[in-house]
């Protein structure tokens, strides 16, 4: 967790504080004459020594620096630099235990600022702990020809180097030693600023950001290297500038290169290096599998689906409904989702861009009729659509969270049309981290 810090010089609590719940964050909770400290590395029951690094006139932020009477849920944290990068920072929980503790997060988070519980709490989407995730970006630096890769480190900005990352899928677990050794080797390597890895049916791709041009010797050692290790090779030089490198097709055919598969559905998802996908495919699977369980689409049923992205909830709702109705910000992602649909052979779906963070109720689709909802939407939260689609909401709304602080503030506003929280899960979509996701099916009263 990441904290900024305070001005004056860190300092010792002078006695020890017992945790007695847990933040919104997955932060230790405990009271210190009068005032609430939130503890980075304590876990709910445990007694801990404190540093405090930021003193407010309400609070404090502090982190563990001895545990003295531990929680049966500590863990030995399984990577080596754990205590140095600011990735995975729940590592010192067992598995179980963040689970549990996710859980009470949201269900404490409804019942404190919305006065809402769940008619019905189901089981966790369960990962794997580790060697969960399909992509990532690591931070890169050079300096007098040396190549510093990894992820920032704890609080700053610094990298924290790694040759090593439990969490990755097992084909990418290679990655960043094979990138510290071969990057060296070309002649404009400092030119070359970021590099991200993910997984795809077809295998393993890798996209390299750099702000200069590069050299035709360089791009032949840059195939060369991508034909030896089996890589989808793409380069970027400004936002919106990709172009394949190895192996060699045509920019048509770019956009339909890599998918990823929903085999409940039978659904592929055709996406480019750069569109957003859910980094955890067990979690992505299940939790689009349940989405069909709790809303049991008919032939019939209308259904909206906003911030749909590339289709991971329209396509396989359209193959059970009548029509769906996607809508997303972004213009490239429509244009891939109607790709995605075409490719399906899916032709009762729909896609629009929109702007859903600002006033949509003039646009066709928000007039229509829906018999479900599905509201999939950032941090931000959706408080502001529910406001705009107040009129027009169905008996069926299916929340995608990825915040139990705005998801409860979003269940006390549909509460005020008549919804309740008919069922709740949290899905294990990042294990050994503080984040929260969970999936919550609102019903009209």
């Amino acid at each position: 967790m990441r904290f900024k810090r305070a001005t004056s010089t860190p300092f010792f609590l002078n006695e020890d504080v017992r945790i007695d719940g847990l933040s919104h964050d997955g932060r230790g909770i405990a009271r210190h004459h009068g005032k609430t400290l939130f503890i980075d590395g304590a876990l709910p029951g445990e007694t801990v020594r404190v540093q405090v690094l930021e003193d407010k006139r309400r609070f404090m932020n502090a982190c563990t620096k001895e545990v003295l009477l531990a929680s049966s849920e500590r863990s030995e944290p399984a990577c080596s630099h754990f205590h140095q990068c600011g990735g995975c920072n729940l590592q010192y929980w067992s598995h179980a235990g963040q689970l549990k503790g996710k859980q009470q997060i949201v269900l404490d988070q409804l019942r404190r600022f919305a006065n809402v519980v769940p008619e019905h709490i189901e089981e966790p989407l369960i990962s794997p702990p580790y060697g969960y995730r399909y992509r990532c970006r690591f931070a890169m630096r050079w300096r007098k020809g040396r190549l510093s890769l990894g992820f920032r480190e704890k609080g700053s900005n610094t990298i924290c180097e790694i040759n090593e990352c439990p969490v990755l899928a097992a084909p990418l677990q290679e990655m960043p030693l094979l990138l510290k050794s071969f990057l060296p080797t070309l002649k404009g390597r400092e030119g070359i600023s970021h590099a991200e890895c993910f997984l795809a049916e077809q295998g393993r791709g890798l996209l390299l950001r750099h702000i200069r041009p590069l050299s035709e010797e360089d791009r032949a050692l840059l195939k060369e290297f991508a034909a030896t290790h089996q890589l989808f090779l793409y380069l970027q030089d400004s936002p919106g500038s990709i172009r394949v490198l190895y192996p060699h097709m045509p920019d048509e055919d770019v956009s339909v290169a890599l998918n990823y598969f929903l085999p409940e559905s039978r659904v592929k998802l055709y996406f480019r290096p750069q569109d957003f996908t859910q980094v955890n495919w067990v979690i992505n699977q299940t939790m689009v599998e349940q989405a069909l369980q709790w809303l049991t689409p008919k032939a019939s049923d209308k259904v909206l689906d906003l911030f749909c992205g590339l289709g991971n909830f329209s396509l396989p709702l359209a193959k059970k409904s009548g029509h769906v109705t996607g809508v997303e910000g972004s213009k490239s992602s429509v244009e891939q989702a109607t790709r995605n649909a075409d490719l399906n052979g899916l032709n009762n779906v729909s896609f629009y861009c929109a702007d859903l963070s600002s006033d949509f109720t003039a646009e066709s689709w928000a007039k229509e009729h829906y018999d479900i909802v599905v509201l999939d939407p950032p941090r931000a939260g959706a408080d502001f659509m529910i406001e705009q689609l107040a009129g027009l909401l169905p008996d069926r709304l299916l929340y995608i969270s990825c915040n139990p602080a705005t998801l409860a503030r979003d269940a006390g506003s549909l509460a005020s049309y008549g919804f309740k929280l008919e069922r709740l899960c949290v899905m294990d979509m990042f294990p050994q981290t503080a984040h929260v996701e969970s999936m919550a099916l609102f019903i009209r009263a």
